[in-house]
């Protein structure tokens, strides 16, 4: 069982999909899922080569300290990591719009 959260910054909308401990990210300016944990080999390439459609910060925003890392590490199941994951966009200043399961 997994988790699908929706979230709205700045009047747009992205998707953070959990599943099996693997946290996977979409938004309109990605056309499919970007994996950040465990983190895609591509994501810096895929930010890089979008000419400036995709904002050089996202690579900044996905970096993870020692302390996240452990924190994302220690989760124990699918719901653990939905309450991370709402605490981090939060205080990024995100609003969540809906959670619901797949």
């Amino acid at each position: 069982m997994g988790y699908r959260l929706i979230f709205t910054i700045n009047r747009e909308a992205f998707r953070i999909d959990i599943e099996n401990k693997k946290i996977s990210y979409i938004d309109r300016k990605f056309n499919r899922l970007i994996t950040l944990v465990p983190r895609d080999e591509d994501f810096i390439k895929k930010v890089i080569c979008s000419r400036n459609k995709i904002p050089s910060n996202f690579i900044d925003l996905f970096n993870l300290t020692k302390e996240e890392q452990a924190e994302y590490d220690n989760a124990k199941t699918d719901e653990e990591l939905a309450a991370i994951c709402i605490k981090d966009c939060r205080t990024k200043g995100a609003i969540l719009l809906k959670k619901e399961t797949i």
